[in-house]
């Protein structure tokens, strides 16, 4: 269906004034995704939209029509329960009410108390700044905006920068297609971002995901290919799979400092979470949770092999089974006083890995642990007991060429202990040259965290203070 400009049509609204819908009226319009049906249709033909794939219909008819099931989309507005033959059904009983503000329409929840829900969008230039606020006012009338309902703005080409601040969720395939959405705020009171939410957005750049996030779902952020960076925070519990699949141009992963557990999915088919991802630098500010079995890919990371610097701080308490198994090109690793556990395989095949540290709570180095990991030449140990070693879990290291730097007074029990016994070169001290204070020393300086960002004031484990690497106890 092609509009007096030539342009395909996206949306369609059958007028009012319309009784019947003809067989094959809609047949190979492929490029329409939205249907609105007015309130006085009372047939639809067998094969009015075959071969096309709605994905939203607007049903303002109180009673279906006959063969209203020949004009099911993927979700249905209902005004009621009378359509039972539809398979995904939303019902608003205000449907015949819905408004449109700055190109967004939405439908009211309870007139009584001024809520409402986005649910739909203009398909033309108009749409280039799209804002969804918290607050919409219509006629004089201020209503709060709840949801974002699925498929809301589902492949609109014109969407360029998007403000979303409504008060709950994003929902499924709302924003999903948009192709040329470069920038995107979120507001601080999304809870979730549903399924495909802002999937196949491949021009977006940047993104910042509010504190208010607690589960991103699948494929939510898929094929966004020019993404760069993403930041995960504290709030955020799940992580989908397959929610950056297709993200080629994703390079920085943070998971921000947190007391909670973060779950992350996978790809599924053996493929791992960032199978797609060209990852350069990854920082874990707690512990993480994933399947390790073959069908689920590992864990994330597995065979990351363009991942170079890793930095986990002392929230995490265990690096686990395979986390970074494989990851040939991890040059740089900085691990949290907090681990106590590094899982079976954990850095298996890191090739490149030239040095590691450890702080004084590690007790156990799983099996394998450091397997094929032939190019280290420095570990620094700061646990006063060293810590219990699994099968071969150190067996690669090149004995001879790795020193190995202990605590102060604690060389003969290295010595005695399996694995450890086996360099030849053990020495006591911290030969890194970091300084251990208090935090009530530091006074008058300037802070920066490893990543050179500039801090008020430091935080515990490392910190740049005055140009010299500071330890924060």
């Amino acid at each position: 269906m092609i509009d007096n400009d030539g342009k395909e049509i996206k949306e369609f609204t059958v007028p009012n004034s319309v009784k019947s819908i003809a067989d094959g009226a809609f047949s190979n319009c492929t490029g329409l995704t939205s249907i609105t049906i007015g309130n006085s249709v009372t047939s639809i033909g067998e094969n009015a939209f075959y071969d096309v794939n709605l994905k939203k219909t607007f049903w303002l008819t109180n009673t279906p029509p006959t063969g209203y099931s020949n004009a099911e989309g993927a979700v249905n507005y209902v005004s009621n329960n009378q359509y039972s033959l539809l398979k995904n059904k939303i019902v608003y009983p205000f449907l015949s009410s819905i408004f449109e503000v700055d190109g967004v329409k939405y439908v009211p929840v309870s007139p009584s108390e001024r809520t409402c829900d986005a649910i739909d969008c203009v398909y033309d230039s108009s749409a280039a700044d799209t804002k969804i606020t918290s607050t919409v006012s219509y006629k004089g009338v201020a209503m709060s905006v709840q949801k974002v309902q699925p498929y809301a703005c589902y492949g609109n080409m014109f969407i360029e920068n998007l403000i979303c601040e409504n008060d709950g969720a994003i929902g499924n395939n709302a924003f999903d297609g948009c192709k040329n959405m470069k920038t995107l705020l979120l507001g601080n009171k999304i809870t979730n971002i549903g399924d495909y939410a802002f999937g196949n957005c491949a021009s977006l750049q940047s993104l910042l995901i509010p504190i208010s996030v607690t589960e991103l779902g699948s494929y939510s952020f898929s094929g966004c290919k020019s993404l760069s960076k993403i930041s995960i925070p504290r709030s955020v519990k799940t992580i989908s799979n397959y929610v950056f699949q297709g993200c080629t141009g994703l390079k920085e992963f943070i998971i921000e400092d947190r007391e909670t557990e973060l779950t992350l999915g996978n790809n599924g088919s053996t493929s791992p979470l960032f199978s797609d991802c060209p990852l350069d630098y990854v920082y874990i500010g707690g512990n993480i949770s994933y399947g390790t079995s073959s069908s689920q890919g590992y864990s994330p990371f597995y065979r990351n092999t363009t991942l170079r610097k890793v930095v986990i701080t002392d929230n995490e308490t265990e690096i686990s089974t395979n986390e970074f198994y494989g990851c040939t090109n991890l040059q740089e690793f900085t691990v949290g006083d907090g681990v106590t556990t590094f899982g079976d395989w954990a850095f298996s095949g890191c090739s490149s890995l030239k040095s590691l540290s450890f702080g004084t709570q590690l007790k156990t180095i799983g099996k394998e642990a450091f397997s094929d990991c032939t190019s280290v030449t420095k570990i620094v140990s700061k646990a006063q007991t060293p810590p219990t070693c699994s099968t071969q879990a150190l067996d690669d290291i090149n004995k001879w060429n790795c020193t190995l730097s202990v605590p102060a007074g604690t060389m003969s029990a290295y010595q005695a202990a399996d694995q450890w016994k086996d360099f030849f070169f053990i020495s006591e001290g911290d030969p890194t040259g970091i300084k251990a204070i208090e935090n009530t020393q530091i006074k008058n300086t300037t802070i920066y965290d490893l990543n050179g960002v500039r801090q008020s004031e430091p935080k515990k484990g490392i910190n740049i203070i005055n140009g010299k690497k500071v330890v924060i106890k």
